[in-house]
C-alpha cells in the first residue's frame, strides 16, 4: 500500500485546484463617487484578512476572486470612508465611497511630529509620494527640484552618483557651509562626509559625491522642507540652512502587498562641445601669425585632417533600476522590507555609479501602551571616475585642449601627446579611479503611553560610512610616466551616534483649547578617521598596489565632535481659529571655547484662520484662509574645524634631525555660534473646496557672527585668526499655486505652479575676499554672494580689433590690477518648476518643467579656447565671430599671438544662463484589474519617461546648470570643463501582488 503513496498525493496535487475553486467564486462590481455616481479608478478591494486583491480600472470596475460567501471584501482609496461588504450569495457588489473629512485634513511631518497643516503656523513645502513615487531617480534631493518653492536644487554635473546643490532660502554662510540638514526617520545625516572635499573625494577635480544617493528614492513616503525659523528652530544649531524631512514607507495592518518596480534605459549628450575642425585651427592659426607680423604656420589648412575627440569620449550609457518590496502586517507586528540594485554609466566613458540597497523598517505593538520599532538602511555602492569638472587634465579638458589636427595615436600606436594636457582617450581607457562606500543607518525607538496624551519616545541612532578610495596612474599618462606610475589609496571612516529623548503631551481644555507641549534631549558624537597611503615607481602597470611602489608615504588624520542638546515646543490653539507655536532650543558644542558653548535658538510663530471667522461666511469661494507670521533664530557650526577654538601643535617641525613641534593654529576661546535671524510672514488659502490651493510667503533673514578668516598682524606668526565678524541678508518671496483645471469621471488634470526671488546681501566683511582661479568671484560688503569680479569688455575697437575694457579713472591708461568689476551673478532673479498632471480612464502622463531665470553663468572654458590665438590649444567655434577687418562690430578681439590674455579675465564670457528645462515627462498606462487578476496581480502598470528631454536657454555651453566647483559653497555658476546632465529615455513596469 505504502507503494501507493506518491500516485495518491500526485492526484491529490490535481484534484486540490478544483475542490478549491469549487468553493470559491467570482465577484464583480463597480465602486462610485458618493456624490455624483461616476465611476472611482484606482480603488483597492482586497478580501480581508488575505493579500488578494485588485484595483478598479477607469470606469470604476472590478473583478475579483473570493474564497467563500463568508469573505469579505474591503473597499478603500485615500481620502475617503473605507467599506467592508460580507459577499454572502453575491456574485455583484456595488459600492459608493464617500469623501473622509478626517483623513481630508492633510497631515505634515514637523521636527518632532505631526501636526494638521490647517494648524500649521510655519513655513513648510510638502511633497508626497504621489507627485514623485514615478518619476526614476538616482537620490532623493533631486526629487525636490522645481517642486518646492524657494528651494533651489542644482546638480552640480552629469557625473553618475555626483554632488547636487541645494538652497533653502538663498545662502546664509560664507564659511560655514549652506546645504540643508537632511533628517531621515529622524535620523540627522551625515551629509558632508563625502563632499568635505578634505577627508575623502581624492583627485577627481571639483567632482563631489552625493551622500544622499545612498538612499533608495523608490523607499521614501514623503518629503518636507522646513523653510522658516519657526519650523526649523527646534533643530537649533543644525537647521540655519533649513531642514529636509525624508520619511520611509512603513507597514500596515491591511495585509501582505509586495510590489516589484523597474526600469531601463539609455542617456547621451544633448549637447556636444561646439569646437573647430582641423582646417578651421590651422587657418585661425595662421591668422594670428600674421596678425602678429609673422609668417603662416600651416602651408595648407585645407587638407588638415580633423580628430574628434567628443565622438569617443562621450557614448551613449545605459540605465536601469530594479527594486523589491514587501509591506504589511497585522494590529501587532507591522513592516516595510525592501531591496534594490540602481545602475547607472555616464555619457563619458568610463563612469559609472552601481548602488545597492536594503531597508527593514519595523513597527511592533508589544502592548497597548508599549510600541517598539526600528529603521534600517544598508547600502553599498561603486563610483567609476574620471577626472573632469574644473580639472584641465580630465576626459573633457583633453576633448577641449587638444588641437583637432592632432591624431589621436601616433603611428606606432601610441597615444599622442600635447604640452601638458592628457590626450582624452588615453584618461577613458587607462582610467583608474574608483570609490567604494559602504554606508549602515539604523534608528531604534521604543514609545511608551503613560496615559491618554502623554507619552515618551527615547530613539538611539547610528550613522556609519566607510569609503574606500584607489587611483592608479599609469605610464601611459602624463600623471604617472615622469615617475613611473603613481597610486593612492585611501579609506575614510565616519561614525555618528545621536540619542534623543522625547516626553510629548496633549490635551484639551474644554471645547475650544487645544494645548501641547513637548521636552527632549539630544546627545550626539561624530567622529571621522582617514589614512592615506601613496606611492610612485611601481616595477610595470600590472603593478598597481602601493606595497609594490619604490617611493611610498603614508599619513592619517581624524577629529571628533560631540553636541548636546535641550529643546521644547508649546503649541496652543482656540477654536482651531487662532494659533501660536514656540519653540526653544539649547545647543552645546564642543567646537567652541568653554565658555561660549551653549547657543540658544527661540522662535516664535502666530497664525490667524480667518475663515473661521463669521464674516467670512459671505465668501462661500474660500475654503480655508490663514495668515502666519513668525520669528526665530538658528545657528550654524560647520565653517570651522572640530578643534578651531583651541590653540594646535604639530609634529614634523625638524632641525638637523632633531624632532621638533610648531604652532600650527591659534586660540580663540571666544569663537561662539553663527546665527541667523528669520522673520516670515505668509498666507495659505484653499478656494472652492479645496480645489485650487494657494501659498504665499515673504521672508528676511539676517545672519549675524558670521564664522571668518580675519587678518592679523604678521608679527602674530599667522596670517589670520577665525573669528566672529560678518554678517550677510537674505530676503524674498514664495509663491505656490495648486489645483485641479478638470476633475470629471474619467478625466482629472491637476497644476502645480511655483516661483520664488531671494536677494542676497553681504552686509559686512573684515576685507574682500577673492574666490576660486585667477580671482573671478568676489565677497565683499554690499554686494551678493557668487559675484563674478573680472574686467568688463565694453566691445571691441572696430578700427583694429583690440578690446575695449571699462576703467575706474578714463583718464589713465587701463590697469588690468586695478579695473576690475563685478560684472555679473550667479543666483537667479526667478526660479520654480510647473508640473502637470493628467490622468484619463487608464492613461497618466506627467509633464514637469523647471526653469531659472536671471542668472549669469560663467564659461570659464572660453577663457582658454577663445584666447585670441595665445595659445596653440583647440578653439571653440565662437572664435568665429571673432573681428577680422576695420569696420567689423563683435565682442570677440582679433586673432594675436600677444599675450594679452594672460592677466586679464574678460566678462564677454559671463553668459546670461537662464534655462527653462523639460525636466521630466512620463507616460503611463494602468492595465485593467479584469486582466491583471487572472495572472494573481492587484495591479500593473507600464510607462514610458523621459528626462532633461528639451532644454531652452541662450547658453552657448553644453549645460546651464552644472557647477563645475561644487567642492566649495563659495562658487556656484562656473563651468569649466564640467561634465553635462544626460538625456535619459527609459521604459519601466510597476507591478503589484
Amino acid at each position: 500500500m505504502s507503494k501507493n503513496y506518491p500516485l495518491i498525493f500526485l492526484l491529490m496535487l490535481f484534484l486540490l485546484p478544483g475542490i478549491v475553486k469549487a468553493q470559491s467564486k467570482t465577484v464583480t462590481g463597480t465602486v462610485t463617487y458618493a456624490a455624483d455616481a461616476s465611476g472611482m479608478p484606482g480603488v483597492n478591494v482586497i478580501v480581508k484578512g488575505t493579500s488578494t486583491g485588485v484595483v478598479t480600472d477607469f470606469n470604476g470596475t472590478y473583478t475579483i476572486q473570493v474564497p467563500s460567501n463568508d469573505s469579505q471584501l474591503v473597499f478603500s482609496f485615500i481620502g475617503f470612508q473605507t467599506q467592508e461588504v460580507l459577499v454572502g450569495t453575491n456574485t455583484r457588489i456595488d459600492v459608493r465611497l464617500s469623501e473622509d473629512v478626517q483623513q481630508l485634513s492633510e497631515i505634515v511631518v514637523t521636527g518632532y511630529g505631526e501636526q494638521e497643516r490647517k494648524t500649521l503656523t510655519s513655513a513648510i513645502s510638502s511633497i508626497d509620494k504621489s507627485a514623485i513615487e514615478n518619476i526614476p531617480s538616482p537620490s532623493p534631493d533631486v526629487l525636490m527640484q522645481g517642486r518646492a518653492s524657494g528651494v533651489l536644487v542644482s546638480a552640480n554635473s552629469g557625473v553618475p552618483g555626483g554632488g547636487v546643490s541645494v538652497r533653502v532660502r538663498g545662502s546664509t554662510s560664507v564659511n560655514a557651509g549652506n546645504d540643508p540638514l537632511y533628517v531621515v526617520d529622524g535620523i540627522p545625516m551625515q551629509s558632508s562626509v563625502i563632499t568635505s572635499g578634505s577627508l575623502a573625494n581624492e583627485g577627481v577635480g571639483g567632482q563631489v559625491s552625493n551622500p544622499m544617493a545612498d538612499i533608495n528614492p523608490s523607499d521614501i513616503e514623503s518629503i518636507e522642507v522646513l523653510k522658516d525659523a519657526s519650523a526649523t528652530a527646534i533643530y537649533g544649531a543644525r537647521a540655519a540652512n533649513g531642514v529636509v524631512l525624508i520619511t520611509t514607507k512603513r507597514g500596515n495592518n491591511k495585509g501582505t502587498k509586495v510590489n516589484v518596480g523597474s526600469y531601463y534605459g539609455v542617456q547621451n549628450v544633448w549637447k556636444k562641445p561646439d569646437l573647430v575642425d582641423g582646417p578651421t585651427f590651422e587657418m585661425l592659426r595662421n591668422e594670428a601669425a600674421v596678425n602678429n607680423g609673422g609668417a603662416p604656420i600651416y602651408a595648407d589648412p585645407s587638407s588638415a585632417t580633423t580628430t574628434k575627440f567628443a565622438d569617443d569620449v562621450f557614448r551613449e550609457a545605459a540605465i536601469s533600476n530594479v527594486d523589491v518590496s514587501v509591506t504589511g502586517g497585522d494590529n501587532k507586528v507591522q513592516y516595510m522590507i525592501s531591496g534594490s540594485k540602481f545602475s547607472q554609466e555616464g555619457i563619458i566613458k568610463p563612469t559609472a555609479f552601481d548602488r545597492t540597497t536594503g531597508r527593514i523598517n519595523l513597527d511592533a505593538f508589544v502592548s497597548d501602551k508599549l510600541k517598539v520599532g526600528s529603521s534600517i538602511l544598508y547600502s553599498s555602492n561603486t563610483r567609476n571616475r574620471v577626472n573632469n569638472d574644473d580639472n584641465i587634465s580630465g576626459a573633457l579638458g583633453g576633448t577641449f585642449f587638444f588641437p583637432p589636427n592632432i591624431p589621436a595615436y601616433t603611428p606606432e600606436g601610441a597615444y599622442s601627446k600635447f604640452s601638458i594636457f592628457e590626450n582624452p582617450l588615453a584618461v577613458i581607457n587607462e582610467n583608474n579611479i574608483n570609490m567604494i562606500t559602504k554606508r549602515f543607518l539604523a534608528n531604534l525607538y521604543a514609545e511608551y503611553e503613560f496615559m491618554s496624551g502623554l507619552s515618551l519616545r527615547v530613539t538611539y541612532s547610528q550613522d556609519y560610512s566607510n569609503v574606500k578610495e584607489d587611483i592608479y596612474y599609469n605610464t601611459k599618462l602624463n600623471a604617472g610616466a615622469s615617475v613611473g606610475g603613481s597610486a593612492v589609496s585611501a579609506v575614510t571612516a565616519s561614525d555618528s551616534w545621536i540619542q534623543e529623548n522625547v516626553l510629548n503631551y496633549q490635551t484639551q481644555f474644554g471645547m475650544n483649547h487645544d494645548f501641547s507641549v513637548l521636552l527632549g534631549t539630544t546627545l550626539q558624537e561624530s567622529d571621522i578617521q582617514k589614512t592615506r597611503a601613496e606611492g610612485t615607481g611601481f616595477p610595470s602597470d600590472d603593478f598597481t598596489r602601493i606595497a609594490s611602489a619604490a617611493v611610498q608615504r603614508s599619513s592619517s588624520t581624524g577629529s571628533s565632535w560631540g553636541i548636546a542638546s535641550l529643546f521644547t515646543r508649546v503649541n496652543y490653539g482656540f477654536k482651531d481659529k487662532y494659533l501660536m507655536t514656540v519653540n526653544v532650543r539649547r545647543d552645546a558644542s564642543s567646537r567652541f571655547g568653554k565658555s561660549n558653548q551653549w547657543g540658544t535658538f527661540p522662535s516664535i510663530a502666530l497664525g490667524w484662520r480667518l475663515s473661521e471667522e463669521s464674516f467670512m461666511s459671505a465668501i462661500p469661494a474660500v475654503s480655508d484662509m490663514k495668515l502666519r507670521a513668525s520669528y526665530g533664530v538658528t545657528g550654524n557650526q560647520n565653517g570651522i574645524r572640530d578643534f578651531q577654538a583651541s590653540g594646535l601643535w604639530k609634529g614634523g617641525a625638524n632641525y638637523t634631525d632633531t624632532p621638533g613641534t610648531e604652532a600650527s593654529q591659534l586660540a580663540n576661546p571666544e569663537l561662539k555660534w553663527e546665527k541667523t535671524g528669520q522673520f516670515d510672514i505668509g498666507l495659505d488659502l484653499s478656494l472652492f473646496q479645496q480645489k485650487v490651493n494657494i501659498t504665499f510667503d515673504y521672508y528676511d533673514k539676517k545672519t549675524t557672527d558670521m564664522l571668518l578668516e580675519v587678518p592679523v598682524p604678521r608679527t602674530v606668526g599667522f596670517r589670520s585668526l577665525f573669528q566672529n565678524f560678518g554678517e550677510m541678508r537674505n530676503k524674498g518671496v514664495e509663491l505656490s499655486i495648486s489645483g485641479d483645471v478638470i476633475k470629471r469621471e474619467g478625466l482629472k488634470w491637476n497644476v502645480l505652479f511655483n516661483i520664488a526671488q531671494n536677494k542676497n546681501e553681504i552686509v559686512k566683511l573684515a576685507q574682500p575676499i577673492p574666490v576660486y582661479n585667477r580671482d573671478i568671484i568676489r565677497l565683499e560688503e554690499g554686494i551678493p554672494l557668487y559675484s563674478f569680479w573680472m574686467h568688463e569688455q565694453l566691445g571691441v575697437r572696430p578700427e583694429d580689433g583690440s578690446p575695449i575694457w571699462r576703467q575706474v579713472d578714463d583718464s589713465r591708461p587701463f590697469d588690468p590690477n586695478i579695473d576690475r568689476f563685478i560684472v555679473g551673478n550667479a543666483w537667479p532673479d526667478f526660479f520654480g518648476g510647473l508640473t502637470n498632471t493628467i490622468n484619463y480612464k487608464a492613461f497618466d502622463m506627467m509633464i514637469f518643467l523647471q526653469y531659472s531665470i536671471g542668472n549669469d553663468q560663467l564659461y570659464w572654458s572660453r577663457f582658454f579656447q577663445e584666447h585670441g590665438g595665445t595659445r596653440n590649444t583647440g578653439f571653440l567655434a565662437s572664435q568665429l565671430d571673432r573681428w577680422q577687418k576695420p569696420g567689423d562690430i563683435t565682442m570677440v578681439p582679433k586673432m594675436n599671438n600677444a599675450n594679452y590674455a594672460a592677466n586679464l579675465r574678460p566678462s564677454r564670457l559671463v553668459e546670461d544662463g537662464s534655462y527653462a528645462r523639460l525636466k521630466n515627462i512620463t507616460i503611463g498606462y494602468t492595465v485593467p484589474s479584469a486582466i491583471v487578476s487572472k495572472i494573481g496581480l492587484t495591479s500593473a502598470r507600464v510607462y514610458v519617461s523621459g528626462q532633461n528631454v528639451l532644454t531652452f536657454t541662450n547658453y552657448s555651453g553644453m549645460d546651464p546648470e552644472v557647477n563645475s566647483t561644487a567642492s566649495t559653497s563659495l562658487t556656484q555658476g562656473v563651468d569649466f570643463y564640467a561634465m553635462p546632465q544626460p538625456r535619459t529615455f527609459m521604459g519601466g513596469v510597476n507591478l503589484t501582488f
